[in-house]
């Protein structure tokens, strides 16, 4: 299954792949430094140990007058304060929807901070890539967004950091600091792997998602089939939807099966 507009806007967006090939060593180091920040302490209540969160019904709007409002204050949806406010809507529907109890369960991850980035980097990255789509269309609007996305997801990186490592504000920039180098060097290999076929892909998931600890190969037959079907649920997602108003509904992890 391949994707034309992810190929389109990886092309623009991100680092050439033959700059991959010379970068494997490096790219081995940068994952073989694992962080384990604060791998005792649990940073996903599973749904047994949550209440059910109040839903609050939708309160109708008019969008004519608020639309001509936002147009009167230059709140439009092409001005950048729009985008840094999508960037950040974009970012709470991985940290809020995702279950992330259902990805440590199936593919046998510790409940720790550890883990819920690998799991927030891999769809950071589908967004990452999505917003590319944005570029050749209005100019800058994919690149600023795509890096509003990255600010927000590291603002929120830095406070559950500095939550679970009080005690030691130190050891907490450390790891921060590798979790960057890693984060940057996922990006690259998980460019190459949804440009290629789906060896490839599983390389490098097996290398950052699994951190080259995985026996099971139905798990990364899974996954690679999970990160295939969200990045054309994306794609198929027109401008409305992703930046306008956005509504990502992604997929449910359980209901993909190999």
């Amino acid at each position: 299954m391949q994707c034309t507009r992810a190929v389109a806007r990886l092309a623009t967006g991100i680092s050439r792949i033959h700059l991959v090939g010379q970068q494997t060593a490096a790219l081995s180091l940068a994952y073989a430094q694992p962080c384990r920040l604060c791998s005792s302490a649990r940073v996903v209540d599973s749904a047994a140990d949550k209440a059910k969160p109040a839903t609050t019904p939708e309160t109708p709007a008019d969008d004519g007058i608020l639309k001509r409002v936002l147009n009167k204050v230059g709140f439009t949806p092409n001005t950048k304060a729009r985008l840094k406010v999508t960037s950040h809507l974009l970012y709470e529907s991985v940290a809020d929807k995702i279950n992330y109890v259902a990805f440590f369960r199936d593919f046998s991850l510790p409940n720790t901070f550890n883990s819920w980035f690998l799991v927030t980097e891999l769809h950071v990255w589908l967004l990452l890539m999505r917003s590319m789509a944005e570029g050749s269309e209005t100019g800058e609007d994919g690149r600023f967004l795509r890096n509003c996305i990255v600010e927000a997801m590291w603002g929120d990186v830095n406070t559950r950091a500095k939550k679970l490592g009080a005690h030691n504000p130190s050891r907490t920039r450390q790891q921060i600091e590798t979790l960057s180098e890693q984060f940057q060097a996922a990006l690259i290999a998980y460019d190459e792997g949804i440009m290629s076929d789906d060896r490839v892909l599983a390389g490098a998931l097996w290398r950052r998602f699994f951190e080259m600890n995985c026996d099971d190969y139905a798990h990364i037959e899974r996954l690679v089939k999970y990160v295939r079907q969200q990045a054309v649920m994306l794609d198929s997602l027109p401008r409305e939807q992703f930046i306008t108003k956005p509504k990502v509904a992604w997929l449910d992890l359980d209901k993909c099966k190999v």
